[in-house]
Formats: C-alpha cells, structure tokens, sequence
C-alpha cells in the first residue's frame, strides 16, 4: 500500500510539473525605425517669373548646383556674394556650383525686391 502511495504521489508531481512552465522569458521590445532624412539634392532649378525667384528658397547638398532660368521679359541678375550671373535676358540661364556648407542669400541687382536663399548641407 505503501508503494501505491510513491507512486500516485510521484505521478501527481509528473503532471504538475508539466503543466505549469518555467519562468516567463522577458519579451523584447520593438525598436521603432530610425526616422531618417533623406540627403539633399545634388541640383535644384530656380525659375526667374513675375519678378520673383521662385522657389524662393532651396536646399542641395554641398558640391551641388543651382541652375536659374530666365522666365521674364526683362532682364534680371542672380547675385550673391561670390557669384554674379552678369545681366540674363528672357530665356537665358545662369548656374552655379556651391562647395561650402551655409546660407547663401542672393538678389537681383536690377530689382531690389527679388530674393532668394540657398542653403548647403
């Protein structure tokens, strides 16, 4: 009788053991994806329209070039501060290659309203 006993006893704790699990493994966390940026553009195009440079802001990367279109009837310049485009008239281009990382405003000089900025990442 006593084996009887050992032995539902050690059946008992076989089936318990089983039916339980061990320690709950830690879950891992989802890393959120990396928000990026995407570079800037290596060129950007200007147009010169309206008496306007539109856009009248853009953004490329270091070494990159911007390219100004002469849109208008009249005649207008692109001119910063290391750069000049001379007098472009309707239908003419002008571009120019930016090395340094900054902010570049320029301006017409025929037309004091008309600006614009580059910036160089």
């Amino acid at each position: 009788m006593k084996n009887i006993w050992v032995i539902g006893f050690l059946v008992f704790v076989v089936l318990v053991s089983g039916c339980t699990s061990g320690p709950a493994e830690p879950q891992q966390k989802a890393t959120p994806p990396k928000q990026t940026t995407p570079p800037p553009p290596a060129t950007a195009e200007v147009r010169i329209e309206n008496f306007m440079f539109y856009p009248p802001e853009v953004v490329i990367a270091r070494g990159g070039t911007v390219k100004w279109s002469n849109k208008d009837t009249d005649t207008h310049t692109v001119t910063g501060g290391d750069f000049d485009s001379g007098k472009l008239g309707q239908g003419q281009t002008f571009s120019h290659t930016f090395n340094e990382a900054g902010t570049y405003d320029y301006w017409c000089t025929i037309h004091a309203s008309m600006r614009g900025k580059i910036i160089v990442k």
